[in-house]
């Protein structure tokens, strides 16, 4: 009897490891897969026109125009992509390493209001456990 109780009681302890030191499901996926954005362009605007970000984040923006034919720019990141007239969006992939609130740009001229249409990519701080 004495012997029983003690195999139950490692299992319990290895099953009570395992599930402590296994990595969230949350902690994993935010490493894994990026978060969704998705962003429309059309003569003279971005929507939405504010994407906002943690530091650090990994994101998918898929852009789709509206209209004709525009750019999405995002210097900071190196994100520079064409996105024609049509149905199809087009898939960007880059990660919010740097705090701040960076420039979205129409780069392909869309027509007379082109230099009013701009965005903004605001990436915030981690927030820092405290002990």
């Amino acid at each position: 009897m004495h012997h029983t109780r003690s195999v139950t009681l490692t299992i319990s302890l290895a099953a009570a490891l395992m599930v402590a030191l296994a990595p969230s499901r949350n902690a994993a996926s935010q490493n894994t897969e990026p978060r969704v954005v998705e962003v429309v362009v059309r003569r003279f605007a971005f929507e939405p026109a504010t994407i906002e970000a943690v530091e650090g984040e990994r994101l998918r923006v898929l852009v789709r125009s509206a209209d004709g034919p525009h750019g999405f720019e995002i210097k900071q990141f190196k994100v520079s992509k064409e996105i024609p007239r049509g149905s199809e969006p087009v898939t960007i992939e880059f990660t919010a390493s740097e705090v701040g609130t960076f420039p979205i740009m129409c780069s392909l001229f869309c027509g007379d209001g082109h230099n009013d249409m701009k965005g903004a990519l605001v990436v915030t701080a981690r927030a820092v456990a405290r002990r």
